[in-house]
């Protein structure tokens, strides 16, 4: 398959992608739900995270900046993200 640059193409199809048509997911390993509950379990448990809304953005956030970056470094290293098709991604089963 040719490759132009700035070319993306589905990890499970390998068909082109287009910009409008584009889904990150997590596409191999744990979900989103796995990740963050093993995080949470790491960090105490839930009663020890405290969240603030931010609603501009309409977004929670954690209020201990510490724990953001324990977060941020535990997604890195336990997701497994992929590209997608928007219909690829529709399809997958939730669990």
């Amino acid at each position: 398959m040719p490759c132009n640059a700035n070319t993306f193409f589905s990890d499970e199809s390998k068909q082109p992608l287009a910009t409008n048509n584009t889904h990150v997911s997590y596409y191999r390993g744990p979900r989103f739900h796995d990740v963050a509950v093993r995080f949470v379990e790491e960090a105490g448990g839930w009663d020890s995270i405290t969240l603030e809304s931010e609603t501009d953005r309409k977004l929670a956030l954690f209020a201990d900046r510490a724990l953001a970056e324990r977060w941020h470094a535990h997604h890195r290293e336990h997701a497994i993200l992929g590209l997608l098709t928007s219909k690829e991604n529709q399809r997958r089963p939730l669990v």
